[in-house]
């Protein structure tokens, strides 16, 4: 017993680097090996447990630790890392005097129970490296392993061909000068585990053609390294010459050249015609436009009409219903009473609205919201009669002159009861396309942002009010005591009104997470914020954002552009601006950038630059080159639309309206609606299974754009769909002189935006011929509205309103050649 408290107290004492002299003696039974070089704690056993999975989040990294045993996540912490190996368990976990014994070799070599299973064999270099630094004192030096930076070798590779491989090398310059090979401590995944694969040392073996990024992370430093697969080809292979409009195009055929893939044709009038009207108003083309556009010989028609659909008042709809989203114009979030709070999401729509439709600058735009306060500049007393006129007009409907305010301050008033590093995670994610959520509680995994970061980006909001302020109440109660001498009190006393407004040097700051001492605020990779006295920190911020050499600003509105008009971002996710997700197309995404800096923000001229590339205009149908290309924009994608876009494709093509009762405007289009929040059910039920958001957080995610079941079988069986098949255009159509052919020429071109083919004619004759045939047949769709409680139409018809049966079959089968079209793919997708 003696024996062994000796030799536990010997095994603790060393491994907390005391050695006292009882312990020298022992301990030189196992010397130091002298041919072995220096294991460093930071540098090498943090990188191994990076590496192992050991500190993440599903083991040893968990808040809680797993089996007594807790690593600072990802390694952000050596000090804490080094007293849980050393110190905890009375440093049981090493074992100095026979290091083969000490439970850290023990558990991953699986000699002794495991929970996270084998990690290494007992013969390989982990084991020996482990080893090795128990033999050389398991000691630790403070900072050692701090990096400056990270290089990989190649930082780029194109393969010769699939099934070749590449062996990736990384170094570390440490802030001591020192520069080490760190491959064998660095973890490696792939971002397309189809088109490249990697192993743990590096190795990156070419799967099929593409591109993508292999991220390599060591201890909370990431980098990407993008490597291409080029397609295959026949000896001789020339690439062809592209015509090009203008650097978007040159910028993407450089790249596709690079992976011998050759873009898709131009598209035909009538795809782009389609496609264009969708993405700029979120609505169809009427049959009488498509006809004048394809017969219209003037060689700029594609770019007169751009001009035209951009300055269309349903463009600028189209993304304030966007910047809704973004900005988080969350309707249950606003001011009571409930009525109010639909109205109020309006006037945000609306606001925004009408800075899309003057074109105003992006930064400008920004900058009235960011820095937005309630008064802007007026007195109380004119402040407060503001307020009670737009109050009074919106209790009486929807127009009101909030959109004339200088500022949005509703943003701020959405946010009334969220602490401040919401404020950070909206701001950051809105305006700067960063994700900061994962940096709340530990440093970001595949990203630079510290909980330091994170908190003291969060006190630049910290003088941000959302209340009384000492003037505006002051006013009220005036005019309350006022109104109690005059004897008039008895007609209501007035509200005390909340309102959006900044005090200088507010002590509301989160505390560095590590010291718990005061965290000055600071933009996120930029400077401290340091605000003169009385000057708005959210101005300085400002300053700092839309300088244009900002790394986020400006990129991250060209990328949500990209985004829009190609289904997927140059950084997909595009609020996902990270170390770990490098942009697809590094030198457009710059270009576009410096681009749209130089035109002073103007978004209308980023928009028509897009629009007008030939990339935006090539057709969708593939070749042998690019049929598996996603993200280099080789040909036009099969994109989902806006659930807002679906509901007024929909409508447009039936040539119906929608009404929204209590919930918008009379009149108004789904791209139109301000609310986030519907009392009709089923819009609300088409708005949900389309994606619409609740917009209640900070994260673009939140709208779905996945197709899914729910929503073919709304397009298949719900009844007020159903119902509107028999009214509007079919409806008209019927009672026109119009022949069947011309009927059916009719709906392709009100649905899909072309004319039909011989065959699809053929096939609806002889379906129609097959009704007429058969006339006494109950028609599926013969109703003008559906019974109550069942999705189906009724087929009786109204008294006095009687159809002859020859009617009725042909009004069947026009309804069910319309209720065929809306439910294909090439109408629900935008192509």
């Amino acid at each position: 017993m003696l024996a062994a408290s000796i030799t536990r107290f010997v095994t603790v004492a060393a491994t907390a680097g005391v050695l006292c002299a009882l312990a020298r003696p022992l301990l030189a039974a196992v010397p130091a090996p002298t041919n072995e070089p220096k294991v460093d704690f930071e540098r090498h056993l943090v990188g191994i447990f990076g590496r192992m999975g050991c500190n993440s989040g599903s083991c040893h990294g968990s808040f809680q630790g797993r089996g007594g045993f807790r690593l600072s996540l990802f390694g952000y912490d050596p000090e804490k890392d080094y007293l849980a190996l050393t110190r905890d368990n009375f440093g049981r976990r090493i074992d100095a005097v026979d290091p083969d014994h000490s439970l850290l070799l023990l558990k991953p070599t699986g000699q002794v129970e495991h929970g996270g299973g084998l990690r290494f064999a007992k013969d390989s270099w982990a084991y020996q490296l482990l080893r090795t630094w128990i033999v050389q004192g398991a000691s630790w030096t403070k900072g050692s392993g701090d990096v400056a930076a990270i290089t990989v070798t190649p930082p780029e590779y194109r393969f010769p061909m699939t099934g070749e491989s590449v062996r990736l090398a990384v170094r570390a310059r440490f802030a001591d000068g020192t520069e080490e090979d760190i491959t064998r401590f660095c973890d490696f995944r792939t971002n397309d585990d189809a088109i490249a694969e990697v192993d743990a040392s590096g190795a990156v073996k070419a799967l099929r053609p593409g591109d993508t990024s292999i991220v390599v992370s060591y201890r909370g430093n990431v980098l990407a390294v993008r490597v291409m697969v080029p397609v295959a080809v026949a000896a001789g292979f020339h690439y062809p010459e592209l015509a090009t409009v203008n650097y978007i195009d040159r910028e993407v055929f450089a790249k596709l050249r690079n992976l011998n893939i050759i873009p898709s044709d131009l598209s035909g009038d009538a795809e782009f015609l389609r496609r264009v009207t969708i993405d700029t108003i979120g609505s169809l083309p009427a049959p009488e436009e498509v006809r004048a556009f394809l017969a219209d010989p003037d060689p700029d028609k594609r770019l007169k009409k751009i001009d035209a659909l951009l300055a269309s008042p349903l463009h600028a709809a189209l993304w304030a219903t966007k910047f809704c989203d973004i900005t988080g114009n969350n309707t249950d979030a606003l001011e009571q009473p409930r009525d109010m709070q639909t109205k109020r999401s309006q006037m945000w729509h609306d606001w925004l609205r009408k800075r899309f439709a003057e074109n105003r600058p992006y930064d400008e735009i920004v900058h009235d919201i960011l820095c937005a306060t309630s008064r802007d500049g007026l007195s109380v007393e004119d402040w407060i009669q503001q307020v009670n006129a737009l109050d009074s007009a919106a209790k009486k409907g929807f127009v009101t002159t909030y959109a004339e305010k200088p500022t949005l301050d509703l943003f701020w008033r959405r946010q009334q009861n969220v602490p401040i590093e919401q404020w950070g995670e909206k701001t950051a994610a809105a305006f700067m396309g960063v994700r900061l959520e994962c940096a709340q509680c530990h440093k970001h995994p595949f990203d630079r942002w510290t909980q330091a970061d994170y908190r003291a980006y969060a006190n630049i909001f910290g003088a941000v009010v959302v209340g009384s302020s000492p003037e505006a109440k002051q006013r009220i109660d005036a005019e309350n005591s006022e109104r109690k001498q005059k004897g008039t009190a008895n007609k209501g006393q007035m509200p005390v009104v909340r309102e959006v407004f900044v005090v200088a040097g507010r002590n509301r700051a989160l505390p560095d997470p590590d010291t718990n001492r005061p965290l000055p605020p600071k933009a996120l990779g930029g400077p401290v914020i340091q605000a003169d006295k009385g000057k708005d920190p959210r101005a300085v911020l400002y300053d700092w954002l839309h300088a244009p050499d900002n790394p986020f600003f400006a990129r991250s509105f060209v990328n949500r552009v990209w985004g829009h008009y190609f289904g997927i971002g140059l950084v997909d996710p595009v609020d996902n601006f990270s170390l770990a997700n490098p942009p697809s197309n590094e030198r457009l995404l710059d270009a576009l950038a410096k681009d749209f800096v130089d035109h002073h923000y103007d978004i209308r001229h980023l928009e028509h630059t897009v629009l007008h590339s030939r990339v935006y205009q090539l057709t969708s149908a593939t070749n042998p080159s690019n049929k598996l290309d996603r993200n280099n924009y080789s040909h036009a994608g099969l994109r989902p639309m806006m659930a807002e876009v679906v509901l007024d494709v929909l409508n447009t093509a039936l040539g119906v309206t929608e009404t929204f009762g209590p919930d918008a405007p009379p009149g108004a289009r789904a791209i139109e609606v301000g609310s986030s929040r519907l009392q009709n059910g089923n819009l609300a039920f088409a708005f949900r299974i389309f994606g619409r958001p609740p917009r209640t957080s900070a994260c673009d995610c939140e709208r779905a754009l996945d197709p899914a079941l729910p929503q073919t079988l709304f397009r298949m069986t719900d009844s007020s769909l159903l119902a509107k098949l028999q009214k509007g255009r079919l409806q008209q159509l019927l009672a026109s002189t119009k022949t069947d052919d011309e009927i059916l020429e009719e709906l392709f071109l009100a649905t899909l935006t072309r004319f039909p083919t011989e065959a699809e004619k053929q096939q609806f004759a002889t379906y129609r011929h097959g009704r007429m045939k058969n006339v006494a047949a109950p028609a599926v769709l013969v109703a003008e509205s559906p019974p109550k409680g069942k999705g189906g139409p009724a087929p009786a018809k109204k008294p006095g309103n009687r159809e002859q049966p020859e009617q009725a079959a042909r009004r069947a089968a026009f309804a069910d050649a319309l209720w065929a079209l809306i439910n294909t793919r090439e109408f629900i997708l935008n192509h």
